[in-house]
This record gives C-alpha cells, sequence and structure tokens, in this order.
C-alpha cells in the first residue's frame, strides 16, 4: 500500500515498485540518460515520480529516470500508479517541425528516396493514418502528400518514420519536436518549411508493444494526465531497502509534509499544463 491521492478525475497512488518489473515503451537516449543518471547522484534523492500504468507497470512518463536508477545500480523506482484506461488519460503526438532544408524539397528527399508520396488533404492524411494506409504526411503552407504505405504495426510505421527523419537530416534539414497545434502555427505561419504529420498510438498498442519487450522510436507519444505530483523527495537509500520497509518509510515521509494543489499551467523546473500536487 502507498499513499493516495484522490483527484475529482483519477486516483493516484505513490509507491516503490521494483524496477525490473517496469516496462518502457520508448527509446532511452544515451545523451539524456548521461544527463539524468549525474542529476539524480547529485541530487541525492528522487525528486518526481514516475508516471506508471497501475495494471502493466507500463512507463507511461519518466522512462530515462527509470534507466538513471538501473544504471546506478539501485533495485527500487519511485512511481506514480494511475489507471491507464481512465479517459481522463489521454495520448498525444509529436509533429516533426521541418526548417532551414537545402534546394529539394521534403517531398522530393523522400520521393528520390523511394517512398510513395500522394497529394491529399490535411483531413485525408489524417483518415488514411488512421486507417494505417499511410506512415506519415508531409505538409508544407500551400500543399499536403500522404507517406503511403500499408503498416499495420504502428511501431513499424513509426520505425519508417525515424528513416524519413534522417533522410531529411542528410539533406540538411533540422527537425524539432513539436504538438500539433504548435507545429501548425508554425507552418502556417512561415517558421518552418514543413511538418510532417505521424499516426497516433493507441493506450493498447502502447502496452502490448511495451510488454513484448519492443520500444517505440524516441518522441512517438505524449502522454496527458489530468495530475501529477512533484517534489517527493525521496532519499535514495531507501532504493536499496526490502519493498515493504522502503514503502512504510515512503508513507510515513509524505504523511508529514503538506500537500498544495496548484492549477496547470505552472512554470517550476519546467512548464507543466496539468494540475499538479506539490510535497513541502
Amino acid at each position: 500500500m502507498g499513499y493516495r491521492i484522490s483527484h475529482p478525475q483519477l486516483e493516484i497512488e505513490l509507491k516503490f515498485e521494483k524496477v525490473d518489473k517496469l516496462h518502457i515503451h520508448e527509446e532511452i537516449i544515451p545523451e539524456m540518460l548521461d544527463h539524468l543518471t549525474e542529476k539524480i547522484k547529485n541530487d541525492a534523492c528522487i525528486k518526481h515520480p514516475v508516471i506508471v500504468d497501475k495494471e502493466t507497470l507500463v512507463v507511461l512518463d519518466g522512462m530515462h529516470r527509470v534507466a538513471a536508477v538501473q544504471r546506478l545500480g539501485y533495485q527500487l523506482m519511485l512511481v506514480c500508479l494511475v489507471d491507464y484506461m481512465n479517459p481522463s488519460i489521454t495520448v498525444e503526438r509529436w509533429f516533426r517541425s521541418v526548417k532551414d532544408g537545402g534546394n529539394a524539397s521534403p517531398v522530393e528527399i523522400l520521393t528520390k528516396s523511394g517512398y510513395k508520396l500522394e497529394p491529399n488533404t490535411r483531413e485525408g492524411i489524417e483518415k488514411l493514418m488512421k486507417e494505417r494506409k499511410a506512415i506519415a504526411g508531409v505538409l508544407t503552407s500551400h500543399s499536403a502528400h500522404a507517406v503511403l504505405g500499408q503498416e499495420k504495426n504502428v511501431k513499424k510505421a513509426y520505425d519508417r518514420i525515424r528513416d524519413i527523419e534522417l533522410k531529411l537530416r542528410e539533406a540538411g534539414y533540422e527537425i524539432e519536436y513539436d504538438t500539433v497545434k504548435d507545429a501548425l502555427v508554425k507552418l502556417d505561419s512561415g517558421e518552418v518549411s514543413a511538418i510532417i504529420a505521424v499516426p497516433m498510438i493507441s493506450k493498447q498498442e502502447i502496452i502490448d508493444t511495451a510488454l513484448a519487450g519492443e520500444v517505440f522510436i524516441p518522441k512517438a507519444t505524449r502522454h496527458l494526465i489530468p495530475a501529477r505530483p512533484l517534489f517527493v523527495d525521496a532519499p535514495m537509500e531507501w532504493l536499496k531497502l526490502d519493498l515493504k520497509k522502503a514503502n512504510e518509510l515512503l508513507v510515513e515521509h509524505l504523511s508529514k509534509k503538506r500537500v498544495k494543489h496548484l492549477p496547470g499551467g505552472q512554470v517550476l523546473d519546467r512548464r507543466y499544463e496539468e494540475e499538479l500536487y506539490i510535497f513541502e
């Protein structure tokens, strides 16, 4: 049993879980892992829990922190357990914003690389991606092309999106990752040359992929949850303890703290769109 928080839209439970029982669903970026490993060592505590589905122990947010704790040799990790199938938790995506390219357009580059592109509308591309008849879309201010491909396995579709990113980078383009809304604003304002639209991934596809021991490419998913607990500050030495003892200490530790409930949009160590529970 852990420390529970009741939010109007979902129940949150803070506790320790064994690291080797957690399942990540996106690739680990070595540079980010190096940075977080050093940061956790310097902090000497786990400040924020990772977000985990309570039924499957699939990590929804915080995969690099899990990998960092594993690298440091600890057996436990601080988690925030949620019901992933709760409709208040949603899965969004990261569009690829393409800027500062060479002489050839993204459509030309991908066509020369062997991809079949077909003119369409933004709405039509979304429909094709949903039906798994297109793996991506290339949108510019004056055109829209579907990158055709009958890829029923969305993980494999994202593997091909990795290749698309590589081809564009090799041609001299810079690629940034933006929310769908921000990417479209950049495109319509002329800030970027094009955007690569990518397909939605369902919760079940994320779970199935993670439990199969496979991972999506980085920046495949963006999870939005109603509320997030922060600044738990669990001492690192607890990560070496017996699971039952560690959870007893955690509940005692948090029961002594004041919990401040803040609305979304706060800027702390970064900007948080969701509501926050701050432990003080």
